[in-house]
């Protein structure tokens, strides 16, 4: 009986030990889905030796405790936490999150599930304050874009302009450009294209049809009353009704509004109709599917403080006119260009807490800067005087140190 409670009590500790050495993430849970493209991962892995994140090497502490910023795509993200430990054992622990994109307008609006789904996959997109306007009329030359990307359309560069009204600088020039060969759309006059113009209801119904095809339709017993038989786009949009790609503006009332503006939203919903973006939308919310290397969230870590150099390191009270020259490095993996501001806190020195450092200068492959400061110090007492650098990145993440100077009798 001994022995037996003796292998039990070997055995435990082995399974504690085991738990113990296992990696633990503290945050973010597996099958997150955010609202916002930055996460942070923090967690632990006792006795490791080397440990990585998507193949980038990550600093730890002595207990083993990690923390970078995760930079999400639209989309599925994947997470591979990597560690070696002291006796070379390997071990990974994987993430899944999914980043939906969402406008600050959206909130309430009945469309609002299509938007987020087809902003996510790439196919709409908001205007450059980063509102989405659903209620604003959508032009010619965006309905053919979003068209072009629910449909997977292969875009080409222009060597030309594709209308009197659409250089080819233009950015949606490639998308009018695809559908009008494939005779989604097309010019609304010789050589006019209609870029800036609005689409009606009926058009949009047209366009919907001519891109998904007809093949699967059949008559209808009714139709929405406000179409009569001889308006132009009566077979459209009887066709598209039944495909399901077009409803009534009420679930009551069978009422269409052909001849109306289509506004953003109302685009948005037909087009989470096709067929291609049911399918991606399926794929999109699965978190079983697709989610491996190729969709790597991006890594970023705090920006490092390092070689702080200080001159002169001495100096007297009874001094006048001395001038101190304060430099430091600053190195951040997205580039020094990700750098947002360096501060060296002087108070102790008789200076601001947030000097403003200059730029000096790129080293290396430029992920690492030089910045500099010079000032006239006062102090009221000898001593040891603390200065300290600190830095911030365009994303929040920020990085210190600190280095002294002593001021004598």
């Amino acid at each position: 009986m001994n022995l037996f409670f003796s292998f039990l009590i070997i055995a435990s500790l082995f399974f504690q030990a085991g738990i113990a050495s296992a990696i633990k993430i503290d945050s973010p849970k597996d099958k997150l889905v955010s609202y916002s493209d930055l996460a942070m991962l923090s967690g632990i892995k006792p006795n490791a030796k080397y440990l990585t994140v998507n193949k980038i090497p990550i600093e730890y502490d002595s207990d083993g405790r990690f923390l970078c910023g995760l930079v999400l795509h639209p989309g599925k993200n994947f997470v591979e936490i990597e560690v070696w430990d002291e006796a070379d054992k390997y071990e990974n622990k994987t993430l899944r999150i999914l980043y939906l994109v969402f406008y600050p307008d959206l909130d309430g609006h009945w469309a609002k599930k299509q938007i987020i789904t087809l902003a996510t996959l790439g196919i709409i997109e908001s205007y450059p304050d980063g509102s989405f306007y659903m209620a604003q009329p959508i032009t010619r030359g965006e309905f053919a874009a979003w068209i072009a990307r629910a449909k997977g359309l292969k875009i080409l560069p222009l060597a030309q302009d594709v209308a009197l009204d659409v250089p080819k600088e233009q950015w949606q020039a490639p998308y009018i450009k695809t559908v009008i060969e494939k005779q989604y759309m097309k010019n609304l006059f010789s050589g006019i294209f209609g870029i800036d113009e609005t689409l009606t209801r009926g058009e949009a119904a047209k366009i919907a049809i001519d891109s998904e095809g007809d093949e699967f339709l059949s008559e209808l017993s009714a139709l929405f009353y406000d179409v009569p038989e001889d308006h132009p786009y009566f077979t459209d949009i009887k066709l598209s009704k039944k495909s399901g790609l077009t409803k009534g503006i009420s679930k009551n009332t069978p009422v269409f509004q052909p001849d109306r503006e289509i506004n953003r939203s109302e685009s948005a919903v037909l087009l989470s109709r096709f067929g291609r973006v049911k399918w991606l939308e399926k794929w999109l919310f699965d978190f079983n599917e697709g989610f491996s290397a190729e969709y790597y969230a991006g890594i970023n870590t705090q920006p490092k403080v390092s070689n702080i150099e200080i001159s002169p390191k001495t100096f007297s009270l009874l001094e006048e006119d001395i001038v101190i020259t304060l430099k430091t490095l600053i190195e951040d993996r997205e580039g020094i260009q990700s750098i947002a501001n360096v501060k060296a806190d002087i108070s102790s020195l008789g200076g601001p807490p947030d000097a403003e450092m200059q730029f000096e200068g790129i080293k290396g492959e430029g992920t690492v800067g030089t910045y500099i400061l010079r000032f006239k110090p006062t102090a009221d007492s000898w001593g040891e005087k603390t200065i300290k650098i600190n830095t911030t990145d365009k994303m929040g993440w920020k990085g210190t140190s600190q280095t002294s100077v002593t001021v004598v009798r």
